[in-house]
Order: structure tokens, then C-alpha cells, then sequence
């Protein structure tokens, strides 16, 4: 197999037969430049109606040919990648987000670079995010990491590069490891560190496709855990940065992580932390919106009488 699309599903019902739809066309497409795709599908804890989306389009015999499903309780992202990498045959891997698009264009500049012998490619893409304005939908374009004189304006040993559309060589999986199954959200900046110093990074031509953020995505929600994983990556590779700051439960959940990267990696599916957050977060915008409309004519007045003076 030329090319294993893995997927890691978890509450995705809204996106779910849509993605289904655009995976099916990316990977005739694939076929269609002479390449073979497999899709592997891991299905956290899924509801009755995306059993019933998936159920459906398995009774097609091509899809039955061309993808499998894996139904487990639910796990972290980077678990389900593991999971899928290891239930996958393809020698290219990428991962495919269900509320992302896709261009088949890049899976097949991907697929050729493998076989030249590139490790790692990771590719452009466009960033939209929605938001409540008259325009709701915001897109700009990935950042150019390369200057006009061919200069990286990144550094892949300590900024994160891969994006969300980034293919590599399966023996990468074999060579060094699997993703860190103890993080939630930057287990894909952590391998990156791991793996890009010995085997370096490829950058693609073509627009991979288009990531969109809602404030639902893991990387996007705001959850402090993002600041702990990072603050757990700084230490464990000694990278010069500063801490982000955290509060004492923040504190508490960086404790409960492995910094060592030679200790052995255990899952953590405590999902206590997150809900709590979850709770807690309207009742954070409600307090930012008041405090915001209180606090700015307070300001203004404050600013009026020192330029009085």
C-alpha cells in the first residue's frame, strides 16, 4: 500500500458524513495517479448515529475494500494514531482531522517524496477560523517558512512545523518510537522534536488542504492542558523558552505527566481535568464580556483625568 489515511473520530457526528464523502474522493484520486490508499478509521466511544453514518457506508463494497473501522473506548488522539498506525500498511502515513479538507493533489506529492526518500514532508495549508463577526468566516494562509533567499524562518528542533497535514515514512513509526499517548494535545510537536534532528524535514509544494477552527479543536479550545504539554516539552528537550504560566491545578496536572523522554510512557485517560474546564468556561466569557464592558468606560475615565492634569 502507497499511502494509510488515519483518522482518529471522537463526537465528529456533525462532520462525520461529509468527511466520509471527501476521504472517499481523495482516495479515487489517489487511484486515479496510478497510487493505492487505505483509510483507517478509529471510532472513539461512538454515538448511535455515527455507528449508523459508518454502518451505512460500509455496506458499500468499496468502501469495505478500501478503509477498516476501529471502535474503542475513548482515548487520547495520539493513542488512536498509534492504534491506526499499527492496524495500517501503507509506507506513507498522514492524518486526516474529520472536520478538515483535504487536496488530493498533496497526498500524491507526498506519496512520491516518500519514495525518493524524504521522511518527513510537511505541506502549506489554509487556516480558517469562525468567529462572531460580520464576516464570520476568517482564512488566511499558512506562514511561508521560507524567505526569498531559501532561508527556513522556523527551526524544526524547536518551533512546532509539521502542521496538521504532514506525511511521513511508516519506519519512522518503527525507528523511533510512537507518538507520546500520555498527551492530549501536542503529542505531534513532541515526536516532531524527537524525530526531525535525525532525520530532518521536507517541505512540500502543494496547498494540502484547509484546517478549521471553531474553538471546539484540541489545539484551538483554549484548554489550559495545551500550556502544561508545552511546559512539559520545554523541559523535557531543555529548549529556551519561557514557561507558560499556571494556575494550581494546572500545576497539579503537569505533576501527573512523564518528563523523562527515556521513562516509559503510560496513556493517562483522565478526562476529570478537561470536564472541569469545560464547566468552568461560560461562566469565564461571561465574566471577561462584564468585566470588559464594565471595566473599559472606568479606564476611559481613568485616561481623561490623568490628561487633565
Amino acid at each position: 500500500m502507497d499511502i494509510s489515511i488515519i483518522t482518529s473520530l471522537y463526537a465528529s457526528r456533525c462532520h462525520l458524513a461529509g468527511f466520509l464523502e471527501r476521504l472517499e474522493a481523495c482516495i479515487r484520486s489517489v487511484e486515479a495517479n496510478g497510487y493505492s490508499a487505505e483509510s483507517i478509521i478509529v471510532s472513539n466511544a461512538p454515538t448511535k448515529r455515527e455507528r449508523r453514518i459508518l454502518d451505512t457506508a460500509f455496506d458499500s463494497v468499496w468502501w469495505s475494500e478500501h478503509s477498516r473501522v476501529i471502535a474503542v473506548e475513548r482515548e487520547t488522539i495520539y493513542a488512536s494514531w498509534n492504534r491506526g498506525l499499527r492496524a495500517s500498511t501503507g509506507t506513507a502515513i498522514s492524518f486526516w482531522n474529520a472536520d478538515d479538507y483535504r487536496n488530493p493533489a498533496a497526498l500524491v506529492e507526498g506519496i512520491k517524496l516518500v519514495r525518493q526518500g524524504h521522511a518527513i514532508v510537511r505541506f502549506p495549508w489554509v487556516y480558517a477560523t469562525e468567529r462572531k463577526s460580520p464576516s464570520r468566516m476568517k482564512t488566511k494562509r499558512d506562514v511561508d517558512f521560507k524567505d526569498h533567499e531559501g532561508q527556513a524562518g522556523l527551526d524544526p528542533q524547536v518551533d512546532f512545523c509539521l502542521g496538521p497535514f504532514f506525511i511521513f515514512n511508516r519506519r519512522l513509526f518503527e525507528n523511533y518510537g510512537p507518538f507520546d499517548e500520555q498527551f492530549h494535545i501536542a503529542g505531534d510537536w513532541e515526536w516532531q522534536l524527537r524525530v526531525v534532528q535525525h532525520v530532518g524535514l521536507t517541505w512540500g509544494e502543494s496547498i494540502a488542504g484547509v484546517s478549521f477552527a471553531d474553538g471546539t479543536n484540541l489545539s484551538g479550545s483554549g484548554n489550559p492542558r495545551m500550556f502544561v504539554e508545552q511546559n512539559v516539552i520545554l523541559k523535557r528537550y531543555s529548549l529556551e523558552r519561557p514557561n507558560c504560566p499556571l494556575d494550581d491545578r494546572a500545576k497539579d496536572l503537569f505533576a501527573s505527566y512523564s518528563v523523562d523522554v527515556s521513562t516509559k510512557r503510560v496513556a493517562t485517560h483522565d478526562w476529570a481535568y478537561d470536564r472541569r474546564w469545560l464547566r468552568l468556561r461560560p461562566f469565564r466569557r461571561t465574566y471577561r464580556r462584564c468585566r470588559r464592558i464594565v471595566g473599559t468606560p472606568i479606564r476611559w475615565a481613568r485616561a481623561r483625568k490623568r490628561e487633565s492634569r
